[in-house]
């Protein structure tokens, strides 16, 4: 028994697994037919990639945004479902994925990982099986003896940035996903496979893409811009209004994404008033409370709504300094905004009627706080002003700060007791838009590390922390600083 045990050990360090070990091992004809099957499966893999990084053939290739798996034996493709069903029906365990390339063994029912299938995945020809072949395992061998004394540990991903290439007006996905990509959270939950690629059945799954984009993103052996095709063209199909090439919005991009990788989560609930608990309900959703109070009975009436980010008004200040009014000397505050957007506002007998005083109609006042806060809070500075008859963009600078205390703007705005660092967030991006309303620009600047990089499309350039401050900001994303506590 001990003998079958060591053999299995050997096996699984000499080759991807105990199933491939069995057949590259058993003559030079089977491995070298199998070796064949997985170049020719690969070279008909990036032929497809090289397609599909056309823009004139996407009309015209048929692109799948969930991952199939081609058979190696008879070379048919299967999606994650179907492939089980097939080697059962024909005792077929292995299969090539389409994104990565990389090994699946049914009988293991994972991905496998064969240092000689990968010298010939790179070298793009076949060995012939004699060449091929592995050396016997050995733990006292002096190559190994030379490995261990001279080799270093590599960091798993990549260190550095990459761009994104616009596909064609595609720069309002650009800054949005580059902001997911350099958040801290978002970088453990889905390089730490939260969201299972090669598992979901999900039709046209934005989690399959941004999980993808996150995958390429960190590729430590790469680093030149790269394309975010199949979230655009999972985007496009998700909403006819994203389909096309004319500009969008970032912020309602945003939201949109915000919203499909909620529902691409197993478990997840809908409706305004769940308590979900998947992963992105956390990180991304929050909680504004409304409460009005009536003049004359004095009667609170208060609702509260989830709340994926904060549109914050800076037009009307925007004006006034135009104009010359009071304040016209001052740049208008991040903090300022917040405090308009939580200040009492009047509202006229016509818009409210009292319960209290038996549904007549009362003047009252409104206010605005914020319930709970997310761990990623996205801020709007609401720069594009629509009416009926005209749509314009209000421009001008805000300030706003490196770091921020939220809580004057919660339900507690003056608890003695609340642990400051539940309500602490630092900035990690800036989306600034740049032109006109129908035909502007998005860029933005992401926090990597200690060091602030500029993103415009596939430009990277490193920029100070000065120069972030000095934007004209549309989007700011402030990260919560301690995730231990959780804003409330």
């Amino acid at each position: 028994m001990a003998t079958v045990t060591k053999a299995s050990v050997v096996s699984e360090a000499e080759f991807g697994c105990e199933h491939l070990a069995a057949l590259l091992t058993k003559d030079d004809s089977t491995a070298g037919q199998f070796q064949d099957s997985f170049v020719k499966t690969h070279s008909a893999l990036s032929s497809q990639k090289t397609a599909f990084g056309n823009p004139t053939s996407w009309s015209r290739a048929p692109i799948s945004l969930r991952p199939t798996y081609a058979c190696l034996d008879c070379s048919e493709v299967f999606t994650n479902g179907d492939r089980m069903a097939h080697t059962q029906n024909t005792e077929h365990k292995f299969y090539m994925e389409s994104r990565t390339g990389s090994l699946f063994c049914q009988s293991c029912h994972d991905f496998v990982y064969d240092y000689g299938l990968e010298r010939l995945r790179l070298s793009g020809t076949g060995l012939s099986p004699k060449a091929s072949k592995k050396r016997s395992f050995s733990e006292s061998s002096s190559d190994e003896v030379y490995v261990k004394a001279n080799s270093n540990k590599r960091p798993c991903a990549k260190e550095g940035v990459r761009g994104l290439f616009n596909l064609g007006q595609t720069c309002y996905l650009n800054v949005i996903l580059q902001t997911l990509l350099h958040d801290p959270l978002l970088n453990t939950y889905f390089l730490g496979n939260g969201h299972q690629i090669h598992e979901c059945n999900v039709p046209n799954c934005i989690g399959c893409a941004v999980a993808e984009a996150f995958a390429d993103f960190n590729s430590g052996e790469k680093a030149e811009g790269f394309a975010a095709l199949n979230l655009l063209l999972a985007s496009w199909r998700a909403s006819p209004i994203l389909a096309g090439y004319q500009q969008q919005d970032a912020h309602e991009y945003y939201q949109f994404l915000v919203d499909k990788l909620h529902a691409s989560t197993n478990g997840h609930t809908e409706g305004p008033n769940e308590k979900c608990p998947c992963f992105f309900h956390k990180a991304f959703y929050g909680k504004l409370r409304s409460s009005v109070t009536c003049d004359r009975c004095g009667n609170v009436t208060r609702t509260e709504d989830p709340m994926v980010d904060l549109s914050l008004d800076v037009q009307v200040q925007a004006k006034k300094r135009a104009l010359g009014g009071h304040g016209s000397s001052s740049t208008p505050t991040l903090n300022g905004c917040l405090e308009s957007f939580t200040s009492p506002e009047r509202l006229m007998a016509d818009v409210y009627n009292c319960s209290g005083c038996g549904g007549t109609p009362q003047k009252a006042t409104k206010q605005l706080r914020i319930k709970k806060l997310p761990a990623i809070l996205c801020i709007q500075l609401k720069r594009f002003e629509h009416t009926f008859s005209v749509s314009e963009k209000v421009e001008g600078k805000v300030d706003f700060p490196m770091s921020i205390n939220m809580l004057p703007y919660t339900t507690k705005p003056h608890s003695k007791t609340a642990v400051k660092s539940r309500y602490m967030y630092d900035l990690a991006s800036a989306v600034v838009h740049k032109g006109r309303l129908e035909a502007g620009h998005y860029y933005v600047y992401c926090r990597q590390g200690d060091q602030w990089i500029l993103f415009n499309d596939d430009q990277v350039t490193a920029v100070s922390e000065a120069e972030v401050l000095n934007t004209d900001a549309y989007l700011l994303f402030y990260t919560l600083r301690s995730l231990s506590t959780g804003a409330q």
